[in-house]
C-alpha cells in the first residue's frame, strides 16, 4: 500500500508491507533532512500513548449528563479516545469516573476541555450557595474591607481511587510549611477570577470607589501582584508607617506568597471576587523532618526544585492524617499533611524519600 505526502521541498512516499514500511524521500539534501525530522516527530508522538482518570463526585455527575453530548464532540475533536463509569454507590465513591486514552496532545486537551465544564459548574454552584457573590450597591458605606472569618478555603480532597490528587506548587517557605493549589477546573476558575479582577481594578473609575480609607491586620482586600501585573484576592498581614510612608504587608490567598505595597496598590475586594473559596491550601510534607532543627538553605532549594515550585508543573499529593495534630488546628490554620510523589520522571519520586536519600531530611 502506496502513501503519498507532498511539500513544496520534498516528496514522501510510503510503501506500507504487513511487517514494516518504507519511506522513501526525494528533495534538496536540507529538504530530506527536514522530512526526516517530520517524520520522527509524528513516530515520536505516535508511541506515546496515556491514559488519564478523572473522578467527579456526586454533585457535578448531573452536569456531566447534560454535557455528554458536548464531551463526545471532544473525544471527536480531539480523537481520544473516552469513557464514563457512572457508580451510584453512596459515599466517597460516588459519582463518575472519565477515562481518556490516546496521544499525550489529544489527552491534555480532551482534559482541559473537561475541566472548562466543570469549572462553569462549580461556579455557578459557588454563586448560588455563597451570599457574599452579591454585588455591591453604587453607595459603599464606611469603605470598610471584609473580614476572613467564615470564608471558605479550598480543601484537598482526592481526583482518583488511589487517594491522590493533582496540585500545582505555588510558594514554598519549607518543607514543612507550603502553599499548593489543585490542578484541573478550579485553575480555570482561579484564572477567569484574576482575569475579571485585573480588568476591573485597571478601570480608573472602580479604583477610586473602591478605595480603602484604613487598613487593618486581618482585612481581606484586593492587592497588586508587580510579578504579573494583575490583581488577586490577599490578606493584610501588617500595616507599617504613616501617610507617604505607610506600607502595607499582605499574603496572597490563592497563591501563598506575599509582599509590601503602598495603599494605592491595595483595595476594597468586591464581594463578587469571593465566589470561589481561596485556592492556596498550607501543607507540610509528611514523614521528615529536618536534620538539626531547622530547615538549610539548601535542603528547601533542593524541595522547591523537587515539587517545581511557581513553575505550574503537575505533582500528585495524598493527603495524610496527623494523629498528632487533631484538635489543634482551628478552620483558619489548617495544615495538611501530604505525601508528594513527581510521576513525570522514568520512575515516580517520592519527594520525602528524595530529600532524606540526597541527605536534606530524616524520618519522622
Amino acid at each position: 500500500m502506496l502513501y503519498r505526502i507532498l511539500e513544496k521541498k520534498y516528496i514522501i512516499i510510503i510503501n506500507r508491507d504487513r511487517e514494516f514500511s518504507v519511506a522513501s524521500i526525494t528533495g534538496s539534501p536540507d529538504s530530506v533532512e527536514d522530512a526526516i525530522i517530520f517524520i520522527n516527530e509524528i513516530l515520536s508522538n505516535r508511541s506515546e500513548i496515556l491514559t488519564r482518570e478523572i473522578v467527579l463526585q456526586e454533585d457535578i455527575t448531573d452536569s456531566v449528563w447534560k454535557n455528554i453530548n458536548i464531551i463526545r464532540q471532544i473525544c471527536d475533536f480531539t480523537n481520544a479516545k473516552i469513557l464514563f463509569d457512572f457508580h451510584s454507590a453512596k459515599g466517597k465513591g460516588s459519582g463518575v469516573t472519565i477515562t481518556i486514552r490516546g496521544r499525550k496532545e489529544e489527552v491534555e486537551e480532551a482534559v482541559e476541555l473537561i475541566d472548562e465544564i466543570v469549572a462553569k459548574y462549580e461556579v455557578k454552584k459557588s454563586k448560588q450557595i455563597h451570599v457574599a457573590g452579591r454585588a455591591l450597591p453604587d453607595n459603599i458605606p464606611g469603605h470598610s474591607a471584609i473580614n476572613q472569618q467564615n470564608l471558605p478555603v479550598e480543601t484537598l480532597v482526592p481526583n482518583s481511587f488511589d487517594g491522590y490528587v493533582e496540585i500545582y506548587v505555588s510558594a514554598v517557605k519549607n518543607p514543612n510549611k507550603f502553599w499548593v493549589q489543585i490542578a484541573g477546573s478550579k485553575t480555570v476558575q482561579l484564572d477567569k477570577l484574576a482575569t475579571e479582577m485585573t480588568e476591573f481594578y485597571n478601570d480608573s473609575k472602580n479604583k477610586e470607589r473602591f478605595q480603602l480609607n484604613s487598613f487593618c491586620t486581618g482585612d481581606i482586600v484586593a492587592a497588586f501582584f508587580a510579578g504579573d501585573s494583575s490583581w488577586y484576592r490577599a490578606r493584610v498581614i501588617e500595616v507599617s508607617g504613616e501617610n507617604e510612608d505607610q506600607k502595607i504587608e499582605v499574603f496572597y490567598l490563592d497563591f501563598g506568597d506575599g509582599a509590601t505595597l503602598s495603599p494605592d496598590l491595595v483595595s476594597l475586594l468586591k464581594p463578587d471576587f469571593l465566589s470561589i473559596p481561596f485556592q492556596a491550601i498550607q501543607c507540610s510534607l509528611a514523614d521528615v523532618k529536618p536534620i538539626d532543627g531547622d530547615w538549610t538553605e539548601e535542603a528547601i532549594l533542593e524541595f522547591d526544585k523537587l515539587v517545581y515550585s511557581a513553575d505550574w508543573k503537575i505533582v500528585m499529593a495524598k493527603p495524610i492524617e496527623n494523629p498528632d495534630q487533631n484538635g489543634e488546628n482551628s478552620k483558619e490554620n489548617f495544615v495538611q499533611f501530604v505525601q508528594i510523589l513527581d510521576t513525570s520522571t522514568e520512575r515516580d519520586l517520592n519527594i520525602s524519600q528524595e530529600l532524606v536519600m540526597r541527605g536534606f531530611a530524616k524520618f519522622v
